[in-house]
């Protein structure tokens, strides 16, 4: 079959732009759950990917493709060890998840592998608590710093929700809308700690499904959030040309066909 080169064109033009959208945004990380063995979830952006420790079992049913499923019990989370990008000044962190109504849950911690914890250096923390709704705490100087969300998000469906730093402000995005904000007190501390997505050491833990989680060295506003959100961080990310081109050529040629 001849392709015409007024497509080839499109595509070498929508995957460039991708990828210029994806280093304006600063992104640097991306775990997108999509392996559906094993027990590595990959980074398709920076290499820095995940071991799965204990049970969390691969589904077919995430909010983009594929997404990781976990049990609500402590052993069983994804560490990804430490880097300095993750020290980074200003930040955002993202996730799509559907957890189930319980307890207390973690959804992301990053102050080392034992509880309780050695020092109140929080650098990136956000949690459940009891009423289902979303907590963000964090430490500067050894002080620390709180937001309580106002949105349940244990509840069985899926939530996107961002974390955004930009040197003075912590913000809290729930469902691509702001849904808490307080000054941060100074430049938030740093360590050389893993990432845990799903659990924090002392064995609270998260009970639900994990997709397209996401880290950017920027301070991302909320129509970027937004956009985010809509087209998937697979389609913003600086991937692999040649996975970038088959989704791309896909696109494109439904819309010519």
């Amino acid at each position: 079959m001849r392709i015409p080169i007024i497509s080839i064109c499109l595509v070498t033009l929508f995957i460039s732009s991708t990828f210029v959208e994806g280093a304006r945004l600063g992104l640097v990380a991306a775990w997108l759950f999509e392996e559906s063995n094993g027990k590595v979830v990959k980074d398709i952006v920076g290499g820095y990917d995940g071991e799965i420790k204990g049970a969390p079992k691969w589904v077919a049913n995430g909010k983009f493709g594929r997404a990781l499923q976990f049990p609500g019990k402590g052993d069983s989370y994804v560490r990804i060890d430490h880097n300095d990008v993750f020290n980074s000044d200003p930040y955002t962190f993202m996730a799509w998840t559907k957890l189930k109504p319980g307890n207390y849950q973690y959804i992301v911690w990053r102050n080392g592998d034992v509880w309780p914890e050695k020092e109140n250096v929080r650098h990136l923390d956000i949690w459940i608590n009891k009423t289902h709704m979303p907590v963000f705490m964090w430490h500067s100087k050894g002080k620390g710093g709180r937001i309580n969300g106002k949105t349940v998000i244990a509840d069985d469906k899926w939530h996107h929700i961002s974390k955004v730093y930009d040197g003075k402000t912590v913000q809290m995005y729930m469902d691509g809308k702001i849904d808490g904000e307080m000054p941060s007190g100074g430049t938030l501390d740093t360590s050389k700690s893993p990432i845990w997505l799903g659990a924090r050491p002392g064995n609270v833990a998260a009970t639900g499904l994990f997709d397209e989680v996401g880290f950017f060295t920027e301070a991302l506003s909320e129509d970027e959030i937004n956009n985010v959100m809509e087209e998937g961080l697979m389609q913003i990310a600086s991937v692999d040309p040649t996975t970038k081109l088959a989704i791309s050529w896909g696109k494109i040629k439904r819309t010519i066909n």
